[in-house]
């Protein structure tokens, strides 16, 4: 059985970078569809805790963080020479946040500005005619859904798939991200940290690492790495142990990746956008989107608002 649904713009992902680009759309009075492949109170979960920088929520428009959000905030933070001999300090603010409760703020935005999400949906394919990208196929519970929109927009994530499942004669790259184009980022969330340790937000640019608060007196001892999760965790296990040891008790692991690469040549088509990580929209040196990726969503809200 198929089901059909028309929007001016569809939204492929309801992470930050779909949302945010949802959420401008929706407060200019257009009808937007977001499409989200998992259940809407899992986005997040994997992450946990990140952080994010203090001058970005003015420059977005965005309320800074408060109550459930908000783990705790660091004015300053040192980067770290790799003989541990220099630390230069980064006055530049972060608030240390609660990723699933940010993603849960980003889903009331959409839907209190008048846009609809549509959780466990997933994308099969484009719809392409005569050239212009005219909507998606997805299934949800087992139900083909025929959804038409004037643009359709991948914030998909690092797999892009709408981007990779395009016609090549559309002119958007549609190669997938390999294991050397993308850091494997693992984190280790560890608590009953003794005395003399580094506290607050610490860089470790050599070995693209940091030691960055978790809740309470714990810590996050992260790594990026690009081709793949064994590496990457070898790399963050002997970056530990030369500089710390074994310190206090492992809690636990989580793991995800990140582009590590230039933007596709084309972020736009006939009728469609690419956006976030599906347009690998990061900081290379950190591994940070969030931000990277809602200038970018700024930008595109704006100039699709207009063509509209």
């Amino acid at each position: 059985m198929t089901t059909g649904r028309n929007a001016d713009v569809i939204v492929v992902g309801a992470g930050t970078s779909g949302c945010y680009f949802a959420w401008r759309l929706a407060q200019a009075g257009l009808r937007v569809l977001v499409l989200e492949k998992r259940r809407l109170v899992d986005l997040g979960q994997e992450i946990d805790i990140f952080h994010m920088d203090e001058v970005r929520f003015d420059q977005f428009g965005l309320a800074h963080p408060e109550g459930e959000e908000l783990l705790g905030y660091h004015a300053t933070g040192l980067a770290w020479s790799p003989d541990l001999q220099v630390q230069n300090p980064v006055d530049y603010g972060f608030y240390v946040m609660h990723k699933p409760a940010f993603e849960r703020r980003m889903h009331r935005y959409v839907q209190e500005a008048g846009g609809e999400i549509l959780e466990e949906v997933e994308v099969v394919e484009p719809v392409v005619e005569a050239g212009r990208v005219t909507g998606v196929r997805a299934r949800q519970n087992g139900q083909i859904l025929e959804l038409r929109a004037s643009i359709v927009a991948d914030a998909s994530g690092i797999d892009g798939v709408v981007r990779t499942r395009l016609p090549r004669e559309l002119g958007v790259e549609t190669d997938a991200i390999s294991d050397d184009d993308a850091l494997f980022v693992c984190l280790e969330f560890r608590d009953d940290l003794e005395e003399g340790l580094p506290t607050g937000l610490n860089f470790y640019p050599y070995h693209k690492a940091f030691w960055n608060p978790s809740r309470g007196s714990g810590a996050i001892l992260g790594i990026g790495q690009p081709g793949g999760y064994d590496y990457a965790w070898e790399k963050h296990r002997a970056w530990r142990e030369e500089y710390f040891g074994d310190p206090g008790r492992v809690v636990k692991r989580t793991q995800g990746r990140t582009p590590y690469r230039r933007s596709p040549f084309s972020l736009v088509a006939n009728g469609f956008l690419v956006l976030g990580d599906a347009a690998f929209q990061t900081k290379p040196f950190s591994g940070e989107g969030v931000t990277s990726s809602f200038t970018a969503c700024q930008i595109a809200a704006e100039v699709v608002t207009e063509a509209l």
